[in-house]
C-alpha cells in the first residue's frame, strides 16, 4: 500500500477513536436518568476508563460461565433460555444482596433483574465501583470453579457460604453506567494503547 493510502487509513481509524471517546453519552441515574456526553480522553476520567476495562474482564468470564451452563442444559434437554436467566439472577442477586440493604427488599430486583421498564434493566455489573467490580471478578470465578465440579444450584450455594464473612464483596454503585457501546469503547481504548505500547517497545 502507498504511504499515501496508509496515512488515509490511520487518520480515519484515529478520527473515529476520537469521535467515540469523546462523544459517548453515559446515564447519570441518581440525576433523573440523564443522559450526558462523557470525553474520556480527559485525565478526570480515568476510573471510567478502568471501569470498561474490568467490564471486559467480566464479559469474558460470563462468557465461559454460559458455555458452561449451556452444556449443562444441553443434557437435561430443557429449555435454554428461562434457566439461563434465572441462573444470572442468582448469581447476581447473590453479590448484589448479600450485604447490602435497599430502601425495601424488591428494590434491587426491580431496578436490575425484572422490570424491563428500568433504565438499569440488566445493566448491574454497568453500575458497580471500580473495586466492586475487582471484587465481583473474584466473586465470578469462584462460582466459575465451583460450577464446573457441581452445576449451578450447588455452585451458587457455596459461593455465597465461602464469601459469607467477606464483607469486601459488597455491590457498591457507580455513575454514570457504562452504556451499551462499552465494547467499543473498550475496543478504541485498547487500540489506543496497543499503538502506545508498540512505540514504547520500539523506543520511539
Amino acid at each position: 500500500m502507498e504511504l499515501k493510502a496508509i496515512l488515509k487509513n490511520e487518520l480515519k481509524a484515529l478520527k473515529h477513536c476520537q469521535k467515540v471517546l469523546e462523544g459517548t453519552k453515559f446515564l447519570f441515574w441518581k440525576q433523573e436518568f440523564k443522559q450526558e456526553v462523557v470525553d474520556l480522553t480527559d485525565p478526570a476520567n480515568a476510573d471510567l476508563i478502568g471501569r470498561i476495562e474490568l467490564r471486559k474482564k467480566i464479559s469474558e468470564l460470563n462468557k465461559s460461565i454460559n458455555s458452561n451452563l449451556v452444556e449443562r442444559l444441553k443434557r437435561t434437554e430443557n429449555d435454554i433460555e428461562p434457566y439461563m436467566r434465572k441462573y444470572w439472577d442468582d448469581i447476581n442477586s447473590g453479590f448484589g444482596n448479600t450485604k447490602n440493604q435497599y430502601t425495601n427488599k424488591n428494590s434491587f430486583n426491580n431496578t436490575f433483574l425484572y422490570n424491563k421498564q428500568s433504565p438499569l434493566y440488566r445493566k448491574f455489573p454497568d453500575c458497580l465501583t471500580y473495586s466492586s467490580m475487582v471484587n465481583y471478578i473474584i466473586y465470578l470465578k469462584h462460582y466459575l470453579a465451583e460450577l464446573k465440579q457441581f452445576g449451578h444450584n450447588q455452585a451458587i450455594k457455596n459461593t455465597l457460604e465461602y464469601f459469607k464473612d467477606n464483607h469486601s464483596m459488597k455491590a457498591y454503585y457507580q455513575e454514570p453506567a457504562l452504556p451499551d457501546n462499552w465494547k467499543e469503547l473498550y475496543k478504541q481504548i485498547k487500540f489506543l494503547k496497543d499503538r502506545d505500547n508498540y512505540d514504547d517497545e520500539k523506543g520511539l
